[in-house]
């Protein structure tokens, strides 16, 4: 019995014919049903799902925002005035969305002093990505690692080692002569009558320096 040939020929691949064609003549004719209610299929998801994050997280209120985008569209003209009308609403005391990215605004002074001085450890961590964690080790440096103690340990050796007056100091040989180094690069060009990009030479000083102090070169 010929399985792939005859079989396959008058059952299987003459309903894949007819079921393409059918797709293609449905399309075709109501594309533009089909896509109207695909995005509002799709609003309607992310809609649901924000309302039901929002309530599982119990998150401070805040004005209405669109899918996808959030709050963006009202903040993109002028942010402070649109802070400032929303928090005699609100409170002072809301929540933005910044597309995916959840939003808590503090606009008085009483709280942001309990948001940075009386709550500050618990806000004091940071949202892990999967690019924090390949740049930094898995959180080793003093920028992603969690607050806790081997934050504390990196703080210290920072503060106890690297920015103290007297190893700043010892960097001074170095700047000098990397400025010195510009100011002769900047007066060369001039002379020649090229046009000088500061941008560009201070990004230059900035990285010799970066590097001399690192790796003793250039």
């Amino acid at each position: 019995m010929d399985v792939g040939g005859k079989f396959g020929q008058s059952s299987v691949g003459r309903i894949s014919a007819i079921n393409l064609s059918t797709l293609e003549w449905a399309f075709g004719k109501h594309g533009d049903i089909v896509v109207a209610l695909v995005g509002i299929v799709t609003g309607l998801m992310f809609v649901v799902l924000f309302v039901t994050q929002r309530k599982k997280l119990r998150l401070p209120q805040g004005p209405r925002s669109l899918p996808i985008i959030g709050n963006i569209h009202q903040l993109a003209n002028d942010a402070h005035t649109f802070l400032w009308q929303e928090a005699k609403k609100y409170g002072p005391i809301m929540y933005l969305r910044l597309g995916s990215e959840g939003l808590v605004v503090a606009s008085s002074a009483e709280v942001a002093l309990e948001f940075l001085k009386v709550q500050d450890k618990v806000w004091a961590g940071r949202e892990s990505t999967t690019g924090m964690d390949m740049f930094t080790y898995n959180h080793l440096d003093i920028v992603g690692a969690p607050y806790g103690p081997y934050w504390l340990h990196l703080r210290k050796i920072c503060t106890m080692e690297l920015f103290t007056t007297k190893r700043l100091e010892s960097f001074c040989p170095p700047r000098t002569d990397e400025f010195n180094q510009m100011i002769k690069s900047i007066m060369d060009d001039v002379e020649q009558g090229k046009i000088v990009n500061l941008a560009v030479k201070l990004g230059h000083v900035a990285m010799n320096n970066i590097t001399r102090m690192l790796l003793n070169k250039r």
